[in-house]
């Protein structure tokens, strides 16, 4: 017996210390924590370091370029987790674009300037150096105050925050980094985008055995493109060739939807089951795809209740759309402005003014994708979609009227009453009422959305083929035209990648006539006179950067409709903006310079633009509008409009 019993003591001893040594074991999340910890030391060990050459009087600046490259080299090795795990911490402190913002939750008006990467690569490889110098060594001096600081912050990475990070970080290279946006000066996108894929691929390397037990095909695949992607950069490295096409189709959203299946597959916890709906961002960490109709979620642009939320609500608002009843004069709709058959514009400068009273202030912008934004109108001065109508209704050169006479007036026909019944039953209150009509306005202006395209559809792979000049116009406008760090893919809008939460103005210095002898500034200050709260200089002439999509069928073009083709927009940006015509505006957002295209590729850029077109499924009208019993003079107003 005591032979047995020894022998069962020294198993269970053999099991405990098995099971405790297993238990010792560092998990992936955990190294790649510790991983992360180093990269940050090492990160601020370069800043520092560079600072203290800063103070060498004999320094150049082309010693200075390289060393900042360094550092350039490990943020970006530290930034994939970083910038997912604290968003606005990398985005103010760290590598913000090189513009004053108004600084958001103050209670007065507050301005913060800019500071971190990407002023330093302006300072270092733009303009005087010595002249530079002061503000190159308070930049670098404030950038090492404030990672020391964060070095003391431990946050704890999970498996599924890696996998989650490293899909934003293959957005962020795409559209941030490969577009130039994140080095406005120094060009070294590709070398930025080399890094963070050799960091990623090494941290996901410790994760090889356990997706080659969920999917061996899949995991051995992913690994292969991630090693193929690095080195397709290493020898492709010339910013304006480089096929962005190619990159896109082959290494991007292969690699999105990989780490995405692998994730989902594998049993590790997801996004969407550990926070609630209304914390998930407008970026769908469910989409398999950057050009997918469902890569952003659109419900987070409006405040429409998800349970209003019905094709019913749609078609509720189409009739409000398409109907006149709600201008004062029963003449004027949505419609009258915003014609389907030209992408929900109206082919005018300016529409035309309530009662033929001269027109309206700015051009109609297109509606569809317009539900892809922060803030509405050119000027930014609504902050949801559903604040829009009331802006036109009270507008006297638009339908000069207010809601509460269009309740009383919606409540006069039967047809109306039963359909707001039915699409907000539930609803507290009465179901005619100034927010349930806006409700259902934006179900239906955010219900007219698509990216199926001719070119969304090749990015798909729903295509095998697209014009050479469609291939070469999306490089050009990706790269070294930089139309993509204004206008950013895939809605091709101001709206900020990669997580799609801002929404961005430009000062272009656009012209009042372009075609003049001697242009002058349009004298629409908008963003500056729009909301109160951001009345500062550096919005003065800075209006809201507007999608770019179906943008073949929405001449003419800008806030006040001046241009007449998209050839003399690209000639506009190509010359410098409105420095390039002798319109000096200070804090113009629009690089000085010539972009140097040429006639060929400016064509090649508007060939892009118009492979952009998508309107199906949008464009049908009611057939008739609801009547009014007991007003007889009601029921012959004109779908759309009279005018």
């Amino acid at each position: 017996m005591k032979k047995v019993a020894s022998i069962t003591i020294l198993v269970l001893s053999v099991f405990i210390l098995s099971t405790a040594f297993k238990n010792n074991q560092k998990g992936n999340a955990e190294l790649i924590y510790e991983r992360q910890q180093e990269r940050l030391k090492e990160f601020l060990g370069e800043v520092q370091y560079f600072g203290q050459f800063l103070h060498d009087d004999n320094i150049t600046a082309d010693i200075l370029q390289s060393r900042f490259l360094r550092i350039r080299a490990k943020y970006k090795a530290w930034e994939y987790i970083a910038s997912y795990d604290d968003p606005d911490f990398v985005k103010m402190s760290i590598n913000g674009a090189p513009l004053p913002k108004i600084t958001p939750n103050t209670a007065n008006l507050e301005i913060s300037q800019p500071r971190g990467l990407q002023v330093l690569d302006e300072l270092l490889f733009s303009g005087d150096f010595e002249e530079n110098l002061p503000d190159i060594r308070k930049q670098t001096s404030l950038l090492s105050k404030v990672l020391d600081e964060y070095t003391v912050i431990r946050r704890p990475i999970y498996d599924r925050v890696v996998l989650e990070a490293m899909r934003v970080e293959l957005v962020s290279i795409f559209t941030l980094g490969l577009t130039g946006f994140d080095v406005p000066a120094s060009g070294n996108s590709i070398q930025d985008a080399i890094t963070a894929l050799e960091t990623m691929r090494s941290d996901l390397g410790l994760y090889s055995k356990f997706f080659k037990g969920v999917d061996a095909t899949q995991a051995e695949l992913m690994y292969a493109t991630f090693d193929s992607f690095i080195e397709y950069l290493k020898q492709h490295d010339d910013f304006d060739s480089l096929d962005r096409l190619f990159v896109l189709r082959t290494y991007i959203n292969p690699l999105f939807a990989s780490i995405y299946y692998l994730h989902k597959a594998s049993g590790i916890e997801m996004l969407h089951e550990v926070v609630n709906e209304a914390s998930l961002l407008p970026y769908n960490h469910e989409s398999t795809n950057l050009f997918a109709n469902d890569f952003l979620n659109y419900r987070k642009y409006i405040q429409l209740p998800e349970r209003f939320a019905t094709d019913k609500t749609i078609a509720l608002g189409k009739y409000l759309f398409y109907d006149p009843i709600l201008s004062s004069n029963l003449q004027r709709s949505c419609a009258s402005c915003h014609h389907p058959e030209k992408a929900f514009t109206d082919g005018k400068p300016k529409s035309i003014a309530l009662g033929f009273d001269g027109t309206v202030d700015r051009n109609a912008p297109t509606l569809i994708n317009c539900v892809y934004s922060e803030k509405f109108f050119h000027d930014m001065r609504a902050e949801a979609l559903e604040d829009q109508i009331e802006h036109v209704l009270v507008s006297r050169k638009e339908f000069d009227t207010d809601m509460i006479k269009i309740e009383e007036k919606l409540r006069k026909s039967s047809e109306y009453t039963k359909m707001f019944e039915e699409c907000f039953e539930g609803y507290k209150g009465e179901k005619i009422n100034g927010k349930t009509i806006s409700f259902a306005i934006s179900a239906y202006v955010s219900s007219l959305r698509g990216f199926n395209s001719k070119f969304d559809k090749y990015v798909r792979g729903e295509l095998n083929s697209i014009e050479p000049e469609v291939q070469r116009g999306f490089n050009l406008f990706m790269g070294k035209a930089v139309c993509g760090t204004c206008h950013f893919a895939p809605t091709f809008n101001g709206t900020v990648p990669p997580l799609y939460r801002e929404s961005e103005s430009e000062v272009l210095g656009v012209p009042k006539d372009p075609y003049a002898t001697t242009p002058v500034l349009d004298n629409d200050r908008g963003r500056a006179v729009g909301r109160s709260k951001e009345r500062v200089y550096f919005f003065e002439y800075s209006f809201k950067t507007p999608t770019i999509r179906n943008v073949a069928l929405t001449a003419p073009y800008m806030h006040n409709g001046a241009y007449k083709t998209l050839d003399d927009v690209v000639d506009f940006y190509n010359n410098g903006g409105g420095a390039g015509i002798d319109i000096i505006i200070e804090h113009q957002t629009l690089p000085f310079d010539s972009l140097s295209l040429n006639k060929q590729e400016v064509k090649d850029i508007v060939s892009f633009m118009n492979a952009l077109t998508d309107t199906t499924g949008m464009t049908s009208k009611p057939e008739r509008l609801p009547v009014f019993t007991n007003n007889e003079d009601w029921n012959n107003r004109k779908v759309g409009g009279a005018y």
